[in-house]
């Protein structure tokens, strides 16, 4: 299996909106849902290689990534600068840790402002390049979503390289014309992806059996996708949860940072915000949008998004 093939094998997306986000990476399956005030700025680049996709990605405030990669990607990345409360699939994010995205749905959250780098190798080469270079078959487990604790040395190879190489790109996007160089830059990333892997140990506090807590909170979410606009009440998401309102909001504030009634409503303006960019000005007004999305005061609506999006729901019209 390879990567799409096009004659442009650098891509750089600067966006400034969630929903502009996710609509630049639909072959992801990615949901962002901004959970901190501020003005979210993005800047996503990417070179595609043979059978490898080099990434760098930064954004500027809180965050909350939902996917659910196609099976046939191994997506892989690590942090260069941490940021307060992260967390992948309701696990904390600590030092020399791999993130590895690897087994079907995953989810990342974060507070401030957060910058990775990784790279995605198609599920074919890797596992044709790892039998090739070390005589072995992939093990089972490289293929599970999980956070790993990986040898300090490796790591910053793996992390070092990725960076450096995404920045001398940019700057000589020619080079990518030579097939050559696509291919050895491909057999380098190889080695150190299995480098970083081979050298890795399960993380001690690492992905841990879902617990009820968790389960529960995960089913919220699942919930409020479709039915956020409903305005469901605690007490009915206590039912969806199967939790009691102390052991969701326990189970709130341990993965994400926020409380129940605090994600709801930030589900909400996010919505708000998606049908005001979506809209023709003039043909939808911001208190048909408001409502539409529970918000049953204009002047209240507004100064929450102002508050979380930094401009008002009428500029956001404007623009759309």
């Amino acid at each position: 299996m390879q990567f799409p093939q096009t004659e442009n094998h650098l891509r750089e997306i600067r966006a400034s909106d969630i929903n502009e986000l996710a609509s630049t990476e639909l072959g992801k399956n990615r949901r962002y849902l901004q959970l901190q005030p501020g003005s979210l700025n993005c800047d996503l680049t990417e070179v595609k290689l043979e059978g490898a996709l080099l990434v760098r990605e930064r954004l500027s405030t809180g965050v909350q990534i939902e996917a659910a990669p196609p099976d046939n990607f191994f997506p892989l990345g690590t942090v260069l600068s941490p940021s307060e409360g992260m967390r992948f699939c309701g696990n904390e994010f600590k030092k020399n840790t791999l993130i590895q995205a690897t087994g079907g749905e995953w989810s990342l959250n974060f507070k401030g402002s957060l910058e990775y780098v990784g790279c995605v190798l198609s599920k074919e080469f890797l596992t044709q390049g790892a039998e090739l270079l070390t005589g072995r078959a992939v093990p089972p487990e490289w293929f599970v979503s999980r956070v790993r604790l990986t040898d300090p040395s490796a790591l910053n190879c793996y992390r070092h390289w990725i960076a450096k190489t995404i920045f001398q790109l940019e700057n000589e996007p020619g080079l990518m014309a030579n097939p050559d160089i696509r291919r050895l830059l491909s057999a380098k990333i190889l080695q150190l992806t299995l480098n970083v892997l081979n050298s890795t140990e399960e993380f001690k506090a690492k992905l841990m059996p879902p617990t009820r807590r968790l389960r529960g909170v995960r089913r919220v979410i699942d919930y409020l996708k479709a039915h956020a606009s409903y305005l469901p009440t605690i007490p009915e998401l206590c039912a969806v949860a199967l939790l009691s309102e102390r052991s969701l909001e326990y189970g709130f504030r341990e993965q994400l940072g926020v409380t129940p009634v605090r994600y709801l409503k930030l589900v909400r303006l996010n919505g708000a915000r998606g049908e005001l960019l979506a809209a023709e000005p003039g043909v939808m007004k911001v208190v048909d949008v408001a409502l539409s999305w529970g918000f049953l005061e204009l002047g209240r609506f507004s100064g929450e998004y102002f508050r979380l999006f930094k401009e008002l729901p009428s500029v956001t019209l404007r623009r759309g």
